[in-house]
């Protein structure tokens, strides 16, 4: 590849980089919003099916009815998680993880319970249910709504093959306890709420679902308060999609960073989804001076049940699972793989994108590693050391093709002045020179090529592993998913922070480039582009998680080594000419059987009689 190809190739991905960090660390402002109480919901007239009008679920207390109940809450809790249900709803109000330092609480903004039940979109369940039974690893809740519709909750950890502390399974009863027949297609479930663990988090909290098999997600940076790119296109305030048959739906939950909460029914269904993002109130918190507090969104929705036709005392029971807790490919492979059990596919939620296939590769290899060393860091170098040397052919190939390509640069200089005003004869005599001297151009893209889709996966990867979430390397790095800042200074009234490793990344680079052969430049002005490239690459990352930081010095470091020991037992190529092997065509002609035809030889034959000398025929 010349040295204009590099460039386009390298800025792409600079490119590719720095728009995804612009994007993530530099949302629109919005103006601040002062707190609103939660709104009490409507109660909406009842929908007429036939000759029959059926009233909503969750139906406000009114003057006339029985004073308010207080909400009371339980807990189940195992080795992982501690689950407070609350009977306002009878759901999950929150839901706290016990592993972590920091004790994060999923659906802390919430407004309302997981697996609480409404009567449409954006509206919320406020019937007060009955614990009914309730053990150490099970609770039940009832309640029975205005229009004598009886709902049962059962949530109990789940068991056997496939389970898991942050898995639950969710059994909903519906009983029709009126004289008449029931048909709603307006039940919804609450799936709860998501926010990032910071403002400043490089990924905004999202929507998620997968129907048959196709995974896909609508972040908070999706929606919008007015118009779009350059003025296109109207506000985006909320997701409303419709998956009806033969759509499959097979999960649907809200996503962070790194933690998520699912519902999965066990069978594929039809449904409704819905989801808007609202602003969280820091005026209070440890974040009320953070830059980025007044415009950090968090994101809830729900998603609808298939059609309930009940005749009366007849019930419809759901089965579903509800998954809260870390996105770990792992545990949630092993959920799907379970035996005996479907596969709802919530691996999909870790969303690792184009190159999910080489993702999944590289984290069961530093899974692996980390089982080996017990220390992430390290699991990081020692996958970063092996990918590299899996390349080393490949890079050796490359580094020779691109020597010989510095030894025919002269040449093609030189074919370029001759031919300026003819393009196409360059062209063709260029080619032309790399084959009488046997090179490749495009031997030197080789391994670009397979670094490529190994750098996205092995970003997905470390961006986003909840694994690494609190894991302290080297003394100074205590936490490999942020950056390993250990100081900040004031520069022309700027906050700029000390982050060592992004710093040896870009040094480690700039050595890499410079004893790394490359070919050579045909102008001073690409020489300094590729010069810069290690700082480009310096702004781009410097925030980046540790961990990121960490992978690139390490291959840099393996590349300088990879040079070293090239340069010491590989010999400079030569720029000869390829001989040109000319094949003689036969001398003899070939019959069709395959076999040479003699030529006959004259032999010396006695005259026959009658004349005609000795080639006369007879």
């Amino acid at each position: 590849m010349d040295r204009k190809a590099w460039i386009v190739v390298t800025l792409c991905i600079a490119a590719m980089i720095f728009n995804g960090w612009w994007m993530a660390t530099h949302p629109q402002p919005v103006a601040p919003v002062a707190p609103v109480a939660p709104q009490q919901p409507i109660a909406k007239a009842g929908e007429i099916k036939g000759a029959e009008a059926v009233s909503s679920v969750s139906t406000p207390a009114t003057a006339s009815q029985a004073p308010a109940i207080d909400a009371k809450t339980v807990e189940l809790k195992n080795e992982e998680v501690a689950y407070t249900f609350t009977t306002k709803g009878g759901g999950i109000a929150h839901a706290i993880m016990l592993t972590t330092k920091d004790l994060i609480k999923l659906n802390e903004h919430g407004k309302a319970a997981i697996g609480s039940l409404s009567n449409g979109a954006k509206s919320y369940d406020d019937l007060i249910y009955h614990i009914v039974e309730q053990t150490g690893s099970r609770v039940v809740f009832e309640a029975e709504s205005p229009d004598k519709m009886l709902i049962r909750k059962e949530y109990s950890f789940s068991e056997g093959s496939g389970s898991n502390d942050h898995l639950l399974n969710f059994k909903l009863t519906l009983t029709n306890r009126s004289q008449a027949k029931v048909s709603r297609d307006n039940f919804h479930l609450y799936i709860g709420a998501a926010s990032s663990l910071r403002p400043d988090d490089v990924e905004p909290p999202a929507y998620c679902w997968n129907n048959a098999g196709d995974a896909a997600i609508q972040a908070t940076s999706s929606f919008r308060d007015g118009a779009g790119f350059l003025g296109f296109g109207g506000p985006v305030l909320e997701l409303q999609e419709k998956y009806q048959n033969p759509a499959r739906l097979r999960w649907a939950g809200v996503m962070s960073r790194f933690y998520t909460t699912l519902i999965s029914p066990n069978e594929d269904q039809s449904s409704k989804l819905w989801a808007e993002r609202f602003l969280i109130d820091h005026s209070s918190d440890a974040f009320k001076d953070h830059a980025k507090a007044l415009s950090d969104y968090a994101i809830h929705g729900g998603m609808s049940l298939p059609t309930v036709e009940l005749e009366p005392d007849t019930a419809k029971v759901f089965n579903l699972r509800i998954y809260i807790g870390a996105k770990i490919y792992r545990d949630l492979a092993n959920i799907d793989n379970a035996e005996g059990q479907a596969d709802r596919q919530t691996r999909y939620v870790m969303f690792y994108g184009y190159f999910s296939v080489v993702s999944r590769i590289l984290v069961a290899g530093l899974r692996l590693f980390h089982d080996w060393t017990n220390n992430w860091g390290i699991a990081i170098i020692m996958l970063t050391f092996c990918v590299r040397l899996s390349l080393w052919p490949f890079q050796a190939k490359s580094n020779a093709t691109m020597k010989r390509m510095g030894l025919l640069s002269p040449k093609i200089k030189e074919l370029q002045v001759k031919f300026k005003d003819d393009p196409t004869r360059q062209q063709q005599e260029t080619m032309k020179l790399y084959k009488e001297y046997g090179v490749n151009p495009l031997g030197g893209c080789l391994p670009m090529l397979i670094q490529i889709p190994i750098f996205f996966g092995f970003y997905s990867v470390l961006q986003y592993a909840a694994e690494l979430r609190g894991q302290p390397f080297l003394g100074w790095v205590h936490d490999l998913s942020l950056p390993d800042t250990v100081g900040a200074f004031n520069l022309l009234g700027y906050h700029i922070d000390i982050n060592p490793l992004p710093m040896l990344m870009g040094v480690t680079m700039f050595l890499q480039m410079k004893l790394t052969p490359q070919p050579q430049a045909t102008d001073k002005t690409q020489q300094r582009i590729f010069m810069l490239m290690p700082f480009m690459f310096l702004f781009f990352c410097y925030n980046f998680a540790s961990a990121l930081a960490l992978y690139w010095t390490g291959q840099n470091i393996f590349s300088i080594l990879q040079a070293q020991v090239t340069r010491l037992w590989q010999k400079d190529p030569v720029l000869e000419k390829v001989k040109v092997v000319t094949e003689v065509a036969p001398s003899s002609p070939v019959s069709f059987s395959g076999q040479k035809n003699k030529p006959k030889k004259d032999k010396h034959q006695a005259p026959r009689l009658g004349g005609g000398g000795t080639h006369s025929k007879k």
